[in-house]
């Protein structure tokens, strides 16, 4: 039997799993099953270790009728998810759908994050670091170096003084540096933002830029250069407290820092995308974000599910 046959059957035992009907005989087959093949239980392993798969019907709504008429299908393991998907309410693929629930790319990560989440890890040199939602890094703390390789989303380190022992967080497109002091690292699709609260922080590119931050300064980077220096305005580290502050923002942006915070997707049309927004959002009720944002703007917010949430020009 080919290793894909082996994923489709070790997911079409999770979604049987999660039926009410699911009987002592059912559990038997599913026990010989495991047992009949070792690449059987090391696809099942790997599936509800990685993914988490377990948890996506019932975060996605699920019914156990969806649950039935999916295993009725025997499609492809995408297909079966998207299908779930479709009968919760989703037009998205597979993919999208677990790491909605679930973040795939720093799930193996030393420090991670899911949905909604924000928390506090104490390293080895005492540095503090602060996680946002559906954040993940690695760490290197050792007598030679202190290294943080941010993967996805943002964090917020206060520095403990070592001697001259720099702090590295390192990125895709090339690292930000302090002996001190308290740096914002976030990753993006095609860059790199930092934010120094209270340090001296050096700033190298992949390609070899290099440039300084004092403390109170802005700037971003990529491969290949670092953007102008700007000043900070005083709350770019409030998603430490729960809030996301906006001066004179785009939509699109408010709507970014608000999609690690809720399970499913927010889609906004972009007729509206650029609309500008000041004020305060809490993050950790993105309905209620939602609802200061159509009542302030010329926007309709239209939840199809509590998964589906389009943004659009009011009629």
């Amino acid at each position: 039997m080919n290793e894909e046959k082996i994923v489709e059957q070790a997911i079409d035992w999770m979604l049987r799993l999660e039926l009410p009907d699911f009987t002592s005989a059912d559990r038997a087959a599913f026990e010989h099953w495991r047992a009949a093949d070792a690449r059987h239980e090391i696809a099942f392993t790997n599936l509800t270790k990685s993914v988490h798969q377990f948890d996506v019907p019932r975060q996605l709504g699920a019914t156990t009728e969806v649950l039935r008429l999916t295993l009725q299908q025997r499609k492809d393991r995408r297909k079966a998810l998207q299908r779930i998907a479709a009968l919760a309410g989703l037009s998205v693929g597979a993919a999208v759908l677990v790491n909605q629930v679930t973040p795939i790319l720093g799930m193996n990560a030393d420090l991670r994050t899911g949905t909604g989440e924000r928390q506090i890890f104490t390293l080895e040199d005492g540095s503090v670091v602060t996680l946002n939602a559906r954040s993940s890094a690695d760490r290197w703390i050792d007598q030679s170096r202190r290294l943080l390789r941010l993967t996805e989303g943002e964090l917020q380190v206060r520095v403990a003084s070592l001697a001259q022992r720099p702090f590295v967080i390192e990125t895709a497109f090339g690292s930000a540096s302090t002996l001190s002091g308290t740096l914002l690292v976030r990753s993006l699709a095609e860059r790199t933002e930092v934010v120094s609260l209270q340090s001296l922080a050096n700033l190298a590119t992949q390609n070899g830029q290099s440039g300084q931050l004092q403390p109170g300064q802005h700037t971003w980077f990529s491969r290949n250069a670092i953007a102008s220096v700007q000043s900070n305005r005083g709350s770019e580290n409030s998603w430490v407290d729960g809030y996301y502050t906006a001066f004179n923002e785009p939509l699109i942006d408010v709507v970014g820092a608000l999609r690690p915070y809720r399970r499913g997707v927010i889609r906004v049309d972009p007729a509206v995308a650029q609309l500008r927004v000041s004020g305060a959002f809490p993050l950790d009720d993105s309905d209620h974000a939602l609802n200061a944002l159509a009542a302030t703007l010329p926007v309709a917010v239209a939840r199809f599910t509590p998964y589906w949430v389009t943004i659009s020009a009011q009629a």
